[in-house]
Order: structure tokens, then sequence, then C-alpha cells
């Protein structure tokens, strides 16, 4: 019906724009041009209103398909909230060798061991750069690490888990006549945001990793404070 109307405005311009009389010699058109020429105009915006309408329906219909990801997003994230009941979630998991095999060690002074063999690291608070976990949540945390001796007739080997500056556990294998032992320890520990967590290796003191991933750390989250 619109379009009809268009065409017929259309029209009716062009017919006021003929002359009354192709002879008269003053070229007189009709009386009505000046209105012609406004219902013109009138076409012109009548069919940019319509070019607009178009636009704004398909601007709705992107809005529409917006509003549907949106409502499909805080669904799924509600059902995740669900499923861990809104409490951060930390984890880790990882092995000191990403391949190969050697002895690690021995250095002059104490220094953490760097497990660069990522299982998991949920929470991301993990950094094996460094070998250093921090707390990003505070609360009650587990951690536990393996060491396996040195290959060197005399066992060489000595970890302690740390906090900070504090020595919490530790494995130690200095002494006996077999080359190949291993050991592990765990701890249950308090930690706010900004602490850090990890294995120190003693000075001169050495440990042994090949594919077999002897040489583990790893943690979780228990509850948050």
């Amino acid at each position: 019906m619109k379009t009809i109307a268009v065409l017929i405005l259309a029209f009716s311009c062009c017919v006021c724009e003929v002359p009354v009389n192709e002879n008269d010699a003053n070229g007189r058109r009709c009386p009505g041009s000046s209105g012609c020429s406004d219902i013109c105009s009138l076409t012109s915006m009548s069919q940019t209103l319509g070019a607009v309408e178009q636009k704004v329906a398909h601007m709705a219909e992107q809005i529409a398909l917006l509003e549907a990801k949106l409502l499909d997003t805080k669904s799924e994230v509600l059902e995740l909230r669900s499923l861990t009941a809104g409490k951060p979630q930390v984890a880790f998991s990882a092995t000191l060798m990403e391949s190969g095999s050697r002895e690690v060690g021995p250095f002059t002074i104490n220094t953490p061991l760097k497990y660069k063999k990522v299982f998991s690291n949920i929470g991301r608070s993990y950094n094996p750069s460094t070998g250093i976990f921090t707390a990003l949540v505070g609360g009650t945390h587990f951690f536990r690490f393996s060491m396996f001796n040195n290959l060197s007739p005399t066992p060489n080997s000595v970890v302690s888990l740390m906090k900070n500056d504090e020595r919490l556990v530790s494995v130690w294998d200095t002494s006996g006549t077999d080359s190949n032992d291993m050991g592990s320890n765990a701890v249950v520990v308090a930690l706010q945001p900004g602490d850090n967590v990890y294995v120190d290796l003693q000075a001169n003191r050495r440990v042994y990793d090949d594919g077999m991933n002897y040489n583990t750390f790893g943690g979780f989250l228990l509850f948050a404070a």
C-alpha cells in the first residue's frame, strides 16, 4: 500500500512539471508547480524513511540475536555456579622435567625447584617459570611433593616444602648403599592471599628425573577462608 502511494506521488510530480501548452511563449507551467516540488520532496523523504525502516528492522533482528546469546550465556554461568556453589577453584599438578633425563643441582644456595611440565593449573596460581605457587585465595590448602635421589654412588638429596621463608616438611636421602630411592611428603596449611609455597632444593644437593616423572609437586584449595 505504501509503495502504491509513493508511485502516485511520483507520477503527480512528473505530470505537474509538463507545460500546459508547448507553444506558450511564456512557457507557463501548471499553477501548482511549487506544490509539485513539495510533493517530489515528500516522495524522496518517503523513500529515505523506507530505507531507514529497513535498517531499523535489520538492527532489531541483530539485537534479538544478541539478547538470545546473552540469555544463553547467563544460563551457562548459572549452571557453572550451581556446580561450584560459587566457591573458588584452585588446583595444580606438575612434574620436574618436560623431556629428557638429568640431575638438577647442585647449587651453592637453596634453590626452588621449577616443575616445568604442568598437568593441570586450575586458577593459574602455580608459575612453572619460577616453581612457586602463589595463593590468590585465602584458605586451607593441601600440598604434596615427591623426590627421587641422584644416581651417584652416595645419595645426596634433600628437599623441603616452604611457605614463604618457613620450612614446613622435608624429604631427604643422604646415606645408604642403594642409589635409587624416593620419598614424598604432604601438608595441610592455611594461606593468606600472596603467600608463596614451593619446593626448595637444599644447597649442594641434587635430584634426578627422567620421563618416568618421579619428582612431582601439586596441591589444591580445600576450602576458602
